[in-house]
């Protein structure tokens, strides 16, 4: 038996939204401050609407705790993950988790054109499939 069209879960029907985002300027201090106050994980950064990069946990970790700069100096472009990998609304879950796996990634942004459309987790897109229980 054939998969219909209407049985294949895109990403956009799971995707996390609202996404928390900051622009290129936002400083790391107020990154981190979001990061907590939204529970998230990570931010995307963004212009007009277009995501440009991201920046995760790890990153401010890596990249202004362990390299002593100062968290209140630094913007959110100098330590974002960019160019940024991201997936369609409308692709698969499946196309989703191959991504994810090739690029070594535990989340992709979500769009729609150029548009953010919001974030899916490893996580979340495994439980969509039903891998998790």
């Amino acid at each position: 038996m054939e998969a219909t069209q209407a049985s294949i879960v895109t990403v956009g029907s799971i995707v996390r939204d609202p996404v928390s985002a900051v622009l290129l300027s936002t400083h790391v201090s107020e990154v981190a401050k979001i990061m907590v106050e939204q529970n998230v994980g990570s931010v995307v950064v963004i212009r007009d609407y277009e995501p440009l990069g991201i920046i995760t946990e790890r990153d401010i970790l890596e990249r202004i705790v362990l390299a002593n700069k100062n968290i209140k100096e630094i913007v959110a472009q100098e330590i974002m993950t960019a160019p940024l990998l991201t997936v369609d609304s409308n692709r698969s879950v499946e196309e989703a988790l191959s991504i994810m796996h090739k690029n070594r990634l535990r989340r992709l942004v979500v769009v729609k054109g150029a548009k953010l459309v919001g974030i899916v987790t490893e996580r979340r897109l495994l439980l969509a499939r039903g891998s998790l229980g």
